[in-house]
């Protein structure tokens, strides 16, 4: 009878350690999985902000040299800045809802802000603004690519 006890407990303990086992593993699974979803989701976040930004500020250099110029500026220019103002805007935002990290979260906002102030800038100041929309462009390419290649924990 004492043996049949310790038999039935046996079984129950190593049914208890099987599972919380399994629920371990279960977890792990997952957490992996989510941390993955999330890297993915800010490597294509970050690009994204990247390449509206650097179109933003392409269409700040044409409405500097159509300046330059003396050319009118059209409907069509001003469509243009908008549409690539409004692109930097989204991908900001959607970066926002890919990750909390505040120190890439700041190099993107001085990105943004360098890129804004460059349509702005007096002509005697546009090359330190651009090299300053240039260089915080890099420092968010950096803090992004940071965040997307964590070492596997």
């Amino acid at each position: 009878m004492t043996a049949t006890l310790i038999a039935v407990l046996g079984t129950l303990a190593g049914a208890v350690v099987a599972g919380f086992m399994q629920y371990l593993t279960t977890a792990r699974t997952a957490q992996k999985a989510t941390a993955e979803q999330r890297r993915q989701a800010l490597a294509a976040a970050v690009p994204a902000l990247l390449t509206a930004l650097a179109r933003h500020r392409e269409q700040q250099y044409l409405k500097l040299v159509a300046r330059r110029e003396a050319q009118a500026d059209t409907a069509e220019a001003r469509q243009a800045r908008y549409a690539a103002r409004t692109a930097v805007t989204s991908a900001m935002d959607t970066l926002y809802m890919t990750t909390q990290d505040s120190e890439l979260l700041a190099a993107a906002q001085e990105a943004v802000d360098a890129a804004m102030a460059l349509g702005d800038a007096a002509e005697s100041e546009l090359d330190a603004a651009g090299l300053r929309a240039r260089q915080a462009h890099t420092a968010l390419r950096t803090a992004g690519a940071r965040g997307i290649y964590v070492p596997a924990a």
